[in-house]
């Protein structure tokens, strides 16, 4: 396995990181961030116009043809700036699975859509109670005539209300455990924005009497575990790589405020407890940089790509966590106000700790994958 770049992806990296500095600087993620929706019309059409939803999709329907690596790297530059979209969630969450399930006919309509921006697409996976998005589901369709009609509840839908697509995991009567595919302007269909922690939108999605047709079933019908594991794999590398961005940003920003910040007539930066702090923060970057690195290069190799997956989101939980632990302690009060720019990003990091799978959860795979 050879994680070294190359030329093109180096290209890419570039690329991104010039596209993200030029247009979201702090301002514009605090303007998105306050806005009634958390979404940015302007921003993910620039996004789109560079063809990043495209990118891991094949050509065959106008995608880049790329790989789940060449969107993580572009992922991490995202990070860098704490560039709000719902790019990762709906490549993740949304086309691939179209990709890996769908029918010829469902990848013929939607696709093109989703390669382009058109469409955006996200998941609906946790319940009440349900604890996170490994957890049993208990959604439920019943047939209605030739239809079905499924009713629930759903929470931390990311993208909901700006979603066109959002694929709910139900027990289809007869299918099993299936992927629905909803237009979110169906009757029945309710989204109530969380109140998150994070910077991207999440919404309770209720659905009351929603009527579909079998064409709405993702892969008529299959069981749908194994693709939502998949998908979440897919997502939980790509956020892993954002949250590698953002870990970055926040050494830069210490560094700066270490060199600059003086006591007793001196750079705090001049002083090992905070020198090593630092340090500290380069190490725990780079080692999240090679296992996100490791499990996209896995996942693209078609495998089985669960226990690096595990490891790597496992071990970036924490030490994302220690990364921002450093973080505040180099800026001492003024890295939690709200007019500094490092509580962005802080809460970012936690919000991506807190999805896609807790450490417990991926330790206990990482166990299994190792025999125990």
């Amino acid at each position: 396995m050879d994680l070294t770049l190359t030329d093109e992806q180096r290209m890419l990296a570039e690329s991104a990181r010039h596209f993200a500095e030029q247009v979201c600087p702090s301002s514009v993620v605090r303007e998105v961030e306050a806005s009634a929706s958390g979404f940015s019309a302007e921003l993910w059409s620039k996004l789109c116009e560079l063809g990043y939803p495209g990118l891991v999709l094949p050509e065959r329907y106008g995608g880049s043809g790329g790989k789940i690596l060449d969107l993580a790297i572009v992922a991490e530059e995202l990070g860098r700036v704490a560039f709000p979209s719902p790019l990762l969630t709906s490549v993740a969450l949304g086309a691939l699975p179209v990709l890996w399930a769908g029918s010829e006919w469902q990848r013929q309509t939607w696709m093109p859509g989703l390669v382009n921006g058109d469409l955006i697409a996200t998941m609906a996976l946790i319940e009440p109670g349900g604890g996170n998005e490994w957890s049993e589901i208990r959604s439920a369709a019943k047939r209605f005539t030739t239809n079905w009609r499924l009713s629930g509840n759903k929470i931390l839908v990311p993208y909901a209300h700006q979603a066109h697509l959002i694929f709910v995991a139900a027990a289809v009567e007869g299918s099993g455990l299936s992927l629905i595919a909803l237009e979110n302007t169906l009757p029945g269909i309710k989204c109530e924005r969380h109140r998150a922690v994070g910077g991207d939108p999440l919404y309770n999605v209720t659905l009351d009497g929603v009527t579909f047709t079998p064409a709405s079933v993702l892969g008529n019908g299959i069981n749908a575990r194994e693709i939502i594991n998949r998908a979440l794999d897919a997502a939980a590398v790509l956020q892993a790589a954002y949250a590698v961005g953002l870990s970055e940003r926040a050494l830069s920003l210490s560094v700066a405020h270490a060199s600059t910040r003086e006591q007793f007539g001196r750079p705090i930066g001049s002083f090992q407890a905070v020198a090593h702090r630092c340090s500290d923060m380069r190490i725990d970057i780079d080692a999240c940089r090679f296992l996100a690195l490791q499990a996209a290069w896995r996942l693209d190799q078609d495998g089985d790509s669960g226990l690096e997956v595990a490891t790597a989101k496992a071990y970036i939980n924490d030490a994302v966590r220690r990364v921002f632990i450093n973080a505040h302690q180099v800026h001492g009060a003024i890295g939690y106000s709200t007019e500094y720019d490092l509580h962005l990003f802080t809460r970012r990091a936690k919000a991506f700790e807190l999805s896609l799978g807790s450490t417990a959860i991926h330790h206990e795979r990482v166990a299994k994958g190792i025999g125990l």
